[in-house]
């Protein structure tokens, strides 16, 4: 070998070495604040503390800074794309709706009453530029139509809903699955029994009463489980991650198909589409994933 061949050889190791990041450095890092719960989309992150506060978080100072006159049990944030902002949505003890209104930057009280909420990027006609769901104490399922600024109840049963990259499912309180058909307006059972869901850009998951993950496999209609000891699942457009029984924190390789355990403890995660990765632990101390 030349010398000169010898030479372009380095200076290629040494410029694929310094785009390969270390696992090691890959990690996650303590944001200031104190959260029972957090909720990432694509640009923003909005996090509950154990009093029902709500924080936004601002990306300028690293830290969450507390949301006026806002108290709130649950927050749903999603979404956003290139072109539009993220929805922010919550819901207070009474079950009463609100949505965040980004010009005097509080929470606006709209017509209805849920127990959850669920919020996503929508893709189907102009009156849905969002995805948002909900499901109120009866089980009843609801859509917000943005023509008419109101809810849509849609027939079925469900006691939780999730949705992203445009697609919607949800599970009953016996732990059935459905997955909304836009085409015909209505869900669409599927075999399988869970009690957690999440749904990713192209990909569904779920945790059963086991405590066991599952992957839907669109090809064959089944579940795959690829974990057991699992305490929650959460997807989107910055990956998969879930945290098991013992607080440990997992995400989910695409290239090896497996999960691939990452240092630290949490209780809580959320992912979000271009946010980024966040999480709380048992002390309520708030982290999120840094790419060096």
């Amino acid at each position: 070998m030349s010398r000169k061949t010898a030479g372009i050889v380095l200076l290629l190791v040494l410029v694929w070495a310094g785009l390969v990041v270390p696992a090691s450095a890959q990690h996650f890092q303590q944001v200031k604040g104190s959260l029972s719960s957090v909720s990432a989309g694509q640009n923003e992150v909005f996090g509950l503390d154990a009093k029902d506060v709500v924080w936004r978080y601002n990306p300028k100072t690293s830290a969450f800074a507390k949301v006026k006159k806002a108290s709130l049990v649950a927050v749903a944030v999603g979404g956003g794309t290139l072109s539009q902002l993220d929805e922010v949505w919550g819901l207070n003890a009474k079950t009463e709706v609100f949505r965040f209104d980004y010009t005097s930057k509080t929470f606006l009280q709209i017509t209805g009453e849920l127990t959850q909420i669920a919020v996503g990027v929508g893709n189907q006609e102009d009156c849905h530029p969002y995805e948002v769901w909900g499901v109120n104490s009866g089980d009843e399922i609801f859509r917000y139509n943005y023509c008419t600024n109101e809810f849509d109840q849609i027939s079925g049963s469900l006691t939780h809903v999730a949705t992203s990259g445009g697609d919607v499912w949800g599970i009953s309180s016996s732990g059935t699955i459905s997955h909304f058909n836009f085409a015909k307006g209505f869900f669409v059972g599927v075999t399988g029994n869970l009690v957690q869901i999440a749904v990713g850009v192209n990909d569904f998951w779920g945790v059963n009463n086991l405590n066991q993950v599952f992957r839907y496999d669109p090809a064959t209609g089944g579940f795959n489980n690829l974990v057991n000891n699992v305490l929650q699942v959460a997807a989107g457009g910055d990956g998969v991650w879930l945290i098991n029984t013992s607080g440990n924190i997992f995400r989910f390789d695409s290239g090896s198909e497996a999960f691939v355990q990452v240092a630290g403890f949490l209780t809580n995660i959320s992912v979000g589409s271009g946010a980024g990765v966040f999480g709380v632990n048992g002390a309520g101390a708030v982290y999120t994933f840094v790419r060096p």
